[in-house]
Formats: C-alpha cells, structure tokens, sequence
C-alpha cells in the first residue's frame, strides 16, 4: 500500500509540473499574440505604401517586403516602421535600413 500511496504523490507532483508547464506555454503564446496584433498595422501599412509607390497588389508588396527582409536581416516589422518613417519624412532609428527603404521604395 505505501508504493501505490508514493506512486500516486508523485503522479500528482508530475501533474502539477505539467500543469505549470501548459500555463507557461500559454502565457508565451498569449505575449507572441499580443505582439503580433500591435505589429499587424504597421506591417499592413507598409504594404499599402508599397502598393501606392509601386503600382502592385497586396501579395506582391508582401513579397517584396519580405524579399527585402529576408536579404538583408531585417526584421519585417523594423522595415516597414523604418519605411512609413521615411513617408512621413522621419529619420529612422537605423540610417543603413532608412537607406535601404530609399533605394527599395522612396528614391529620397
């Protein structure tokens, strides 16, 4: 009787861990979430602006955005703020991504 007794503490121990661990899971994904959803607009935004200056529809501003990206290691959401920056006539936190944009884009 005291094994089955030591088995069944241990399994609730286990079931606690597993049970913090899924609570922690859920808190990361809400973080990533939340992040995601204040990026979404600026990123979308962006999109538009490369739709306007460039005369293309929305899958290809996303790619071109994203070839962008990609080539260079930037993160997609520090481009298109560093883009609707330069629109708006704002210098960037980064001058070689400002310059990107104004070769890519904007020819400022």
């Amino acid at each position: 009787m005291h094994d089955a007794s030591r088995r069944n503490g241990q399994a609730q121990v286990e079931d606690r861990y597993e049970a913090h661990d899924d609570a922690e899971t859920l808190r990361n994904e809400l973080t990533q979430l939340r992040t995601a959803l204040t990026r979404r607009p600026v990123i979308d935004m962006a999109k538009g602006a490369i739709m306007a200056l460039t005369r293309c529809d929305d899958d290809t501003a996303f790619k071109q955005l994203s070839q962008v990206s990609q080539t260079h290691n930037i993160k997609l959401f520090d481009l298109a703020s560093a883009l609707l920056a330069d629109l708006r006539g704002e210098s960037s936190d980064d001058d070689d991504t400002q310059q990107l944009v104004r070769r890519t884009w904007t020819r400022r």
